[in-house]
């Protein structure tokens, strides 16, 4: 009988432990975002004590990032590209490999095949993909450079002087809008000025600081003054960031896979209503400031404008972008065709002096409610030093690193959890929708900024901001922002 008792009663514990069992796999699946747009849990990726705990995260997600191998597997035929290559190849082997982008852009590829670009090689110019392929790296070393900038720039006697002291000029015409020029590689960058900002009228005689260039509208030659001298004998490489896109995709289901792109004057990657494009291990860098129209400046490194599914941003390198980091966007007040934007996912992402780490809005009243932003995962990214880059020198001093601008943005299952938001200009976050059930549920990331900063807002109410004080651990977690945030305050940059 004392047997039976016991065996009843572990057999009781058994069941009640098969209870909770399947209750927590029920917990997990309906936490689960999507397949698409990854898992999340609860569990934060990063611990942090001290502004050099948050060095150190970065610092390792930066080199886990720059020296990531390919993994990708191809299911359709493999392309090779190198500097060392001939467009008269078949371009099938690396012994037979192509050398240019435009042996690329005027290839028709079949569905599933895939380009790997030499690691250590550079190619200048723009890519058109018009199939649903993949890009990525192959050989040893560093990833493969594209860069949109046509040339080095750092040509002596292309550089002339003018009846302006210390004013030169690049003696070709350029006809895209430079929107920044970077000199060695970022050890500095120029100051763009822009008619109808701060005064300016396009007189030669208003450049005064060292590093100011105007892009002339009237004969689109670049000019550049210069305290020290020749462009050329200060710098070895000078690059012209022109208004174009490095990659323009055009089909759906397209992975970036290992590549570094630099030196685009509007865009890096950029999607108009696809669905299925991945960006992963990925560096991009220097990107924007070339004219939209009127004195408005643009640029973004990643970006999907209208409809999207499965739009992947994971494990990339980015930094120094005029406006966005990774973005998806539409606005139109007119239009009645719903967008949605579905299964997104950001993460892992190392972040940096960018005015908006990420950004998103999506604005269609005449929609009949129809548009949305569905499965939205923003997770585990790095993001630091909003507005410390070159794109502090627009007129609208703005900077944070989430912008999602003052818009209806309608949303379900939006999650931002277990990131890093490490100082701003300005606000550190800046998320509004119409309604308060369309904001983003925020768990588990950590909050770094200046003594005396801000934190911005997340709410329905679109003047209502809070400062980064010391009651705003308590004010994240009453508002119901936030109910797990690290804060640290930091008193330096």
């Amino acid at each position: 009988m004392k047997n039976f008792k016991r065996m009843g009663k572990s057999i009781t514990i058994h069941i009640f432990w098969l209870l909770l069992f399947a209750l927590s796999i029920v917990s997990c699946k309906a936490s689960n975002l999507s397949d698409d747009a990854g898992k999340e849990t609860n569990e934060a990726k990063y611990k942090v004590k001290s502004i050099s705990d948050v060095d150190a995260h970065a610092m390792a997600l930066k080199q886990e990032i720059l020296n990531s191998k390919t993994t990708i597997i191809a299911t359709g035929l493999t392309y090779y590209v190198s500097n060392s290559g001939n467009d008269n190849n078949s371009g099938k082997s690396p012994e037979n490999a192509w050398a240019t982008i435009d042996k690329i852009n005027n290839t028709d590829f079949s569905p599933g095949s895939t380009v790997l670009f030499e690691r250590g090689g550079t190619w200048r110019g723009n890519i058109i993909v018009k199939a649903e392929i993949s890009f990525s790296a192959y050989g040893k070393g560093n990833k493969p450079k594209i860069y949109g900038s046509p040339q080095n720039y750092s040509v002596k006697e292309n550089w002339k002087t003018t009846n302006i002291p210390n004013v030169y000029v690049y003696d070709q015409k350029i006809e895209y809008d430079a929107g920044v020029l970077v000199f060695n590689e970022g050890e500095a960058c120029s100051y763009k000025k822009v008619i109808g900002i701060d005064g300016f009228s396009g007189s030669l005689n208003e450049l005064k600081n060292d590093l100011e260039m105007y892009h002339s509208i009237d004969d689109k030659r670049v000019f550049l003054y210069s305290t020290e001298g020749n462009p050329a004998d200060r710098y070895s490489s000078i690059e012209f960031c022109l208004d174009n896109e490095i990659i323009r995709t055009k089909s759906h289901n397209v992975l970036i896979d290992n590549l570094c792109l630099k030196y685009g004057g509007s865009l890096a990657i950029h999607a108009i209503n696809r669905n299925g494009l991945k960006v992963t291990n990925c560096e991009i860098g220097w990107i924007g400031g070339s004219i939209q129209g009127g004195t408005t400046r643009y640029g973004n490194a990643i970006q999907i404008w209208g409809s999207c599914n499965g739009y992947y941003v994971d494990h990339c390198y980015i930094y120094q972008v005029y406006d966005a980091g990774i973005t998806h966007q539409y606005k139109d007040p007119t239009s009645s065709v719903p967008i949605v934007m579905e299964n997104v996912t950001y993460s892992n992402n190392l972040i940096e002096y960018c005015i908006y780490s990420i950004e998103y809005f999506l604005n269609q009243p005449n929609s009949a409610d129809k548009a949305l932003m569905k499965n939205i995962l923003i997770k585990d990214n790095i993001c630091r030093f909003a507005g410390y880059g070159w794109g502090w020198q627009r007129p609208n001093k703005r900077s944070m690193h989430i912008q999602s601008w003052k818009t209806i943005n309608p949303a379900e299952n939006f999650i931002v959890t277990g990131n890093i938001f490490d100082r701003s200009i300005d606000d550190l976050l800046y998320i509004a929708a119409a309604k308060e059930a369309h904001l983003p549920e925020l768990k588990n990331n950590i909050y770094i900024q200046n003594k005396g900063g801000k934190f911005g807002m997340v709410n329905g109410n679109y003047d209502q901001h809070y400062p980064f004080d010391l009651n705003i651990e308590n004010l994240l977690k009453q508002k119901g922002i936030d109910n797990s945030p690290t804060i640290l305050f930091c008193d330096i940059k």
